[in-house]
């Protein structure tokens, strides 16, 4: 490994480019690319051995990141720019609390979960989607598709559209059709 990374220091030009930062471009035999010569400025031998040097601790990053990717590391990636553990959480939670109700979002989302675990089995077929979940003064109200009838091509299966009423505590009180319709349908429901 490190003799062919001799073997690239040796090929690439010697000379420094207008930024400061080495030619990358392939040296010839004076050890310089065809756009430069003796008369431009150089990376001296202790900037090329510095650079070597930081070069094998990168690939010997590289290559112990690769072979050890399954233990979790602490240090932060060369292009991340904030340190997590600078960051103050307190500040975030606090705006984070005025724009939403996280409570609300997981009583929706528990809601959510009950509705498609249960609605197939409830309903007495295949369930297809949740359309809507909106709360009511009893708790909460949910509109299911379930596939009534398949076709083939599904956009011939006859779909039902169902209302479930839930408690507050998410337990089912009832359901009800609201209508059906195939799939391939465009019309707008009320």
């Amino acid at each position: 490994m490190a003799n062919a990374e001799t073997a690239n220091a040796t090929t690439q030009c010697k000379a420094l480019t207008a930024d400061g930062e080495r030619c990358s471009r392939p040296a010839q035999d004076d050890g310089f690319c065809f756009q430069h010569d003796e008369s431009d400025p150089t990376v001296s031998e202790a900037d090329d051995a510095a650079e070597e040097q930081e070069q094998e601790q990168e690939d010997e990053q590289a290559q112990s990141n690769q072979t050890d990717t399954s233990q979790p590391t602490s240090e932060m990636a060369s292009d991340e720019t904030t340190d997590p553990d600078a960051v103050d959480t307190d500040e975030l939670d606090a705006d984070t609390e005025s724009d939403v109700d996280t409570d609300q979002i997981e009583g929706i989302l528990a809601i959510r979960r009950t509705v498609v675990s249960t609605a197939g089995e409830l309903i007495g077929h295949e369930f297809d989607g949740v359309s809507e979940i909106s709360p009511t003064d009893e708790g909460w109200c949910a509109v299911v598709e379930v596939v009534e009838r398949s076709a083939v091509p599904d956009t011939q299966d006859v779909l039902g559209r169902y209302e479930i009423d839930l408690d507050t505590d998410g337990v089912v009180q009832g359901y009800r059709r609201l209508d059906r319709y195939r799939r391939g349908d465009t019309t707008v429901f009320e």
